[in-house]
C-alpha cells in the first residue's frame, strides 16, 4: 500500500528533526524538578529503566514510525481518493441528498433515494436511506453545484482543514505550554481511528466534533451567541451534539441554549422547504427509513462489529433474547448515566452551582453522547477532549501531588481504553479478523463477537468510568490543595 523508498526514509528524517526540536519542557522544567510525584521510588525506578539507551532508542524510533506512518497514510489516502471512482462511501449519501434538494426532492423518501443513489454513484440495488434530520441539507447545499468528482475533492479538502482545527483546538484545550507536552497532544489525537477513518469513508463526524470543540473553547470565554451557532450546527448530527443542550440548560446558559435553538429550528426548516417537503410529509418518510436504515447489517446491534455504543452489548451478549438484551443495555447505561450525574452534582455542589464549565464535564458529555446513542467508528473522534484530560490530568499530578499507585492505575485504564480506539486494534486487528468470517450473514462466532469484536464499546464504558473516578478524586486533590494553601 505504501512504498518505503527514498521519499519515505527523507520524511522519516524530517519527523525526527520536528520531533527532537519540539522535545522540550521549557515553563515545565522547574516544575519537573521540584515535583514530589516524579521523586517516588516507582517514577524513579521507571525513568531509569527508561534512560537505557537501547530502550530509550526504540522510544525515539517507535514515535519517529508512528508519526511517518500517519502521515505516509493520509498522503496515500489524498492520493487515492482523487482516483475516478472515489471510494468515499458515505459521502456519497452526502452528495445523492444534494443533488435531490437541487431538484426540490426528497432524500428521505427510500424510493427517491434509492433510485437517484443508482442514477449517480452506478451503485444499485438496495441502499440504506438517508436518515439524516433536515437541518443538514443547508449545510451540503453546495455539493449538488458541482460533479461528483469535483465535489469530493472539495470535501476532502475540508476534511483536511477540519482535522488541523481539531488538534489546533486539543492544544488549545491543553494546560502545558511545553512543546513536548505539545507534540504528545497532536500525536494522540492523531492517533485516534476515526479521524483518519472519517476521512476515509467521507463522513461528517470530524465537522461536528471541531464545532463542539471550539464551542466549547468560545462557551468558557461567555461567547455564548457564536458557542450557540456552532452548536445549532452541530445538532446536525443529533447523536453527537443533543446531550450538549441538556448539559448547557443545566448549568443555566440558557442564551446559548437559545441560540443554538434558533440556528437549529432555522436550519431545519429551510432544510424542509430545499427539498419540497413539510413536517407532515417528513415524518411518515424518516420513520420507515429508519426502520430499514436500523435493520441493515451495518447498523444492526445483533449484527454490526463497527459500532461502539453500549446498546449493543446487550443484544451481543443475548442474541437470543431480546428483551433480556435491551434491559441489559439499559441498565449499563443508567449505571454510566448516575455515575456522571453524581460527578456533576459534586462538581456543582463544590462551586456553588456555578455557570462556569469545565473540561471533565465536556469530556463526560462527549463519552456519554457515543456511548448512550447510536454510534459508528468515525464518531470515536468525540474523544479527542478526552486525550486532552488525561493529559491535563497527569501534569495535575506531576505538579501538585504525590504518586499514588491507585490512581495512576485508573489513569493507565483510561489510556488502554483510548488505546483500543486506535487504528492499531480497531482498524487492524478488528478489521482483519473480520475479513475471516462474513459478518453481514450473522456467521461470526458467539465468543469472537462478544469479546475481540466488543472491545471498542467495552473501552468506551471503561473509559467513562475512569475519567468519572478521575474527576471526583481531583475535587478531593483540589479540597485539600485549597485547605494548605490557606
Amino acid at each position: 500500500m505504501i512504498s518505503f523508498g527514498f521519499w519515505n526514509i527523507f520524511i522519516v528524517i524530517v519527523v525526527a528533526l520536528v520531533l527532537k526540536n519540539n522535545w522540550r519542557l521549557d515553563d515545565g522544567k522547574a516544575v519537573w524538578k521540584n515535583s514530589l510525584f516524579l521523586k517516588s521510588s516507582v517514577i524513579q525506578r521507571l525513568m531509569q529503566f527508561l534512560r537505557q539507551p537501547i530502550v530509550n532508542f526504540l522510544i525515539q524510533a517507535s514515535v519517529v514510525l508512528v508519526v511517518t506512518r500517519f502521515l505516509c497514510y493520509t498522503g496515500w489516502l489524498v492520493y487515492l481518493l482523487n482516483q475516478p471512482d472515489p471510494p468515499l462511501w458515505d459521502f456519497k449519501w452526502f452528495y445523492v441528498a444534494s443533488k435531490l434538494a437541487h431538484q426540490h426532492l426528497s432524500p428521505f423518501n427510500v424510493e427517491i433515494f434509492n433510485q437517484s443513489f443508482c442514477t449517480l454513484t452506478k451503485v444499485c440495488g438496495f441502499i440504506p436511506p438517508f436518515v439524516y434530520p433536515p437541518n443538514i441539507i443547508p449545510l451540503i447545499w453546495f455539493l449538488g453545484y458541482f460533479s461528483i468528482n469535483t465535489a469530493f475533492t472539495i470535501w476532502i479538502a475540508m476534511h483536511i482543514l477540519a482535522i488541523g482545527l481539531a488538534l489546533w483546538g486539543a492544544n488549545i484545550l491543553l494546560e502545558s505550554k511545553s512543546p513536548a507536552f505539545r507534540t504528545i497532544c497532536t500525536i494522540s489525537v492523531a492517533l485516534i481511528y476515526g479521524l483518519v477513518y472519517d476521512l476515509q469513508v467521507g463522513n461528517i463526524a470530524i465537522f461536528v466534533v471541531v464545532l463542539i470543540l471550539w464551542m466549547f473553547i468560545l462557551a468558557r470565554k461567555h461567547q455564548d451567541i457564536p458557542a450557540g451557532i456552532c452548536l445549532g450546527i452541530a445538532v446536525c448530527k443529533p447523536t453527537l451534539a443533543v446531550l450538549f443542550i441538556l448539559y448547557f440548560l443545566l448549568k443555566r446558559r440558557f442564551s446559548l441554549v437559545f441560540v443554538c435553538v434558533v440556528t437549529g429550528t432555522s436550519l431545519i426548516f429551510l432544510g424542509l422547504a430545499l427539498t419540497g417537503n413539510s413536517l407532515t410529509q417528513f415524518l411518515p418518510d424518516v420513520s420507515r427509513g429508519f426502520s430499514l436504515w436500523l435493520n441493515d447489517p451495518s447498523n444492526s446491534p445483533y449484527l454490526s462489529i463497527s459500532r461502539l455504543d453500549l446498546m449493543v452489548v446487550g443484544p451481543r451478549l443475548f442474541p437470543n433474547n431480546p428483551l433480556l438484551a435491551k434491559l441489559f443495555s439499559d441498565f449499563i447505561v443508567l449505571i454510566l448515566v448516575g455515575l456522571v450525574g453524581l460527578y456533576w452534582y459534586l462538581q456543582q455542589s463544590l462551586t456553588a452551582w456555578s455557570k462556569k464549565i469545565y473540561l471533565s464535564e465536556m469530556v463526560l458529555v462527549s463519552c456519554l453522547s457515543i456511548a448512550i446513542n447510536y454510534s459508528q467508528q468515525t464518531s470515536s473522534v468525540m474523544l479527542i477532549p478526552a486525550v486532552v484530560f488525561l493529559l491535563n490530568d497527569l501534569l495535575h499530578q506531576i505538579r501538585h501531588c504525590t504518586f499514588s499507585r491507585k490512581r495512576m492505575s485508573v489513569w493507565l485504564a483510561g489510556v488502554c481504553s483510548l488505546a483500543v480506539q486506535t487504528a492499531v486494534i480497531h482498524g487492524w486487528v478488528i478489521g482483519s479478523l473480520a475479513k475471516r468470517w462474513n459478518v453481514k450473514a450473522g456467521e461470526l462466532p458467539y465468543i469472537m463477537k462478544v469479546t475481540i469484536f466488543a472491545l471498542p464499546s467495552y473501552a468506551i464504558l471503561a473509559l467513562t468510568v475512569s475519567i468519572v473516578v478521575l474527576a471526583i478524586s481531583s475535587l478531593r486533590q483540589k479540597q485539600v490543595i485549597n485547605l494548605v494553601a490557606l
